[in-house]
C-alpha cells in the first residue's frame, strides 16, 4: 500500500492544491493520500479564512482520503517547527511512505543542496542577517543575501522553498524512511495577487474573498469549494474579526505575561505593554508593531500565539513529546477503510476521532496541551457566532467529515 502524505493548509483550497493531489497521484501511484492540515489557526500568524471542518471537506471532496489535524502548537510557529510538527505527525502515524510537497523550484535536489547549504547557521552570517533586516529586507531576502555573501549559492527565499527544506531536515533529523516527492507550483507566486489561467496563490484568493469578487473565485477555486460552502455554511473571518479579544487581553497583561507568549521577543512585548491603551484592529496593530528586526508575520505571530494563550513552556512541553503526543481526525473517506485499519493498527500515538475520549485516552501535559488546543478552536468558534449571529456545533458536538 502506497500512501503519500501532504502537509498543507488550504487556506483555502485552490486549483493548485487541487493539481497537487493529482499529479501526486498520477506521478507516484500513491493509492491513498493523507493530509495533515493546520487547524483554525495558520502559520502565517492569522486565522484561517474558513474553518476546519469545512477546509476538511474540501480536501476530502477533492482527492484526500484522510485529513489530519496539525496541533495548533505546531501550526502557528516558525518555519522549522511547522514543519517538524508535520513531518512528525506522519512518520508516527505508521501509514505514510512518501511525503509530497510543492515547490517554487520543483526540484529535490536543488532543494538538497539548500538543506545542506542552511543546515548550520555561523555567527557571522547570524550578523549578515540582521543587518540586513535593519536595512529592510524581508527576513527571506536577509538570510539569501547573507549566504551569498558568505560564499554560498544555494539558498532558499521563497515560501514553499523554504518549507520544502525544512521538511528535508526534519526527514534527515527524524530518520525517517518517508521517501520526499515534490511538485513545481503553477501559480504565479505565493504572495501574488494576480492568476495565471485557473491558477493563482492563496493570498490573491483570500484578497478576492474579502472583497466579494466571485467572478475571481469562480476562476481560481474548484467546484468543492462551493458545494462546501453551502454545506457548511461557515463565514469568512480575517485577524479583524478577533481585534477586541487581542486588544482586550493585551490590556490585562502585565510585560512577563507578554513576554512569556510563544515566539515574542522581549523588546515587541515591552513596546506591546507601552502601547496598551492605544486600541487597533488586529491587523493594523501588527503593522503598526512591526520594525526592520522583525517581519509582519512574525509580529503577527506573536500577538496570535499571546491572544491564544500559548506560552514558551507549552511550545517547549509539546516539543518534548517529539511534537505530536496524538493524531486527530478531522474527516475520512468511507472507501479508505484499509487506511484507518492501518492506521489504527500501526499509529505510535493515541488517535482522536471523538473529542469526548481524549480525556479517556491522553493524560497528564498531553492532556493539558490538547485542552488548550480545545479552546483556541471554541475562540474561533466563538467569532463565527458573533459574525453571523447563529449558534455553531463546538469541538464536543461536532463530528468529524465522512465522505
Amino acid at each position: 500500500m502506497k500512501t503519500a502524505g501532504i502537509i498543507a493548509e488550504y487556506n483555502p483550497f485552490h486549483n493548485g492544491h487541487k493539481y497537487h493531489m493529482e499529479e501526486t497521484r498520477r506521478q507516484t501511484d500513491a493509492d491513498f493520500l493523507v493530509v495533515i492540515m493546520s487547524g483554525d489557526y495558520v502559520q502565517r500568524g492569522e486565522p484561517a479564512v474558513f474553518n476546519k471542518y469545512f477546509r476538511a471537506r474540501t480536501a476530502l471532496m477533492s482527492g484526500a482520503d484522510l485529513v489530519l489535524e496539525l496541533p495548533v502548537f505546531g501550526a502557528v510557529s516558525s518555519a522549522a517547527d511547522f514543519a517538524g510538527c508535520a513531518v512528525s505527525s506522519l512518520e508516527k502515524s505508521g501509514i505514510v511512505n512518501l511525503l509530497s510537497f510543492g515547490s517554487e523550484c520543483g526540484s529535490l535536489d536543488s532543494l538538497r543542496a539548500q538543506a545542506e547549504c542552511t543546515d548550520t547557521e555561523t555567527e557571522e552570517i547570524s550578523s549578515r542577517i540582521r543587518q540586513g533586516l535593519k536595512e529592510g529586507l524581508s527576513w527571506p531576502m536577509a538570510r539569501a543575501n547573507a549566504y551569498k555573501t558568505a560564499g554560498y549559492d544555494a539558498v532558499p527565499s521563497s515560501p514553499n522553498d523554504i518549507l520544502g527544506v525544512e521538511y528535508l531536515k526534519a526527514l534527515s533529523r527524524m530518520h525517517s524512511s518517508m521517501e520526499p516527492f515534490t511538485v513545481t507550483r503553477t501559480d504565479p507566486g505565493y504572495h501574488s495577487q494576480s492568476r495565471i489561467g485557473s491558477f493563482a496563490s492563496a493570498t490573491a484568493a483570500r484578497k478576492a474573498i474579502e472583497e466579494n469578487d466571485p467572478d475571481f473565485l469562480m476562476e481560481v477555486l474548484p467546484d468543492p469549494f462551493f458545494s462546501c460552502l453551502e454545506k457548511e455554511g461557515c463565514p469568512a473571518v480575517t485577524f479583524d474579526d478577533f481585534s477586541m479579544i487581542l486588544n482586550e487581553k493585551i490590556l490585562a497583561a502585565s510585560p512577563e505575561q507578554l513576554a512569556d507568549a510563544s515566539g515574542m521577543p522581549m523588546d515587541l512585548a515591552a513596546k506591546l505593554y507601552k502601547n496598551r491603551l492605544r486600541f487597533l484592529p488586529a491587523r493594523e496593530l501588527t503593522a503598526a508593531s512591526k520594525d526592520r528586526q522583525y517581519t509582519y508575520t512574525r509580529v503577527s505571530r506573536s500577538l496570535l500565539t499571546f491572544m491564544l494563550g500559548i506560552t514558551k513552556e507549552d511550545l517547549s512541553s509539546f516539543k518534548e513529546m517529539d511534537m505530536c503526543p496524538w493524531l486527530r481526525i478531522l474527516g475520512f473517506k468511507r472507501d479508505a477503510a484499509l487506511l484507518l485499519s492501518a492506521l489504527k493498527k500501526n499509529s505510535e500515538v493515541p488517535i482522536i476521532t471523538k473529542t469526548a475520549d481524549a480525556a479517556s485516552i491522553l493524560s497528564g501535559e498531553a492532556l493539558r496541551l490538547f485542552e488548550k488546543q480545545l479552546f483556541t478552536s471554541e475562540l474561533y468558534r466563538i467569532v463565527c457566532e458573533i459574525k453571523t449571529g447563529k449558534s455553531m456545533k463546538n469541538e464536543f458536538t461536532r463530528s468529524v467529515v465522512i465522505l
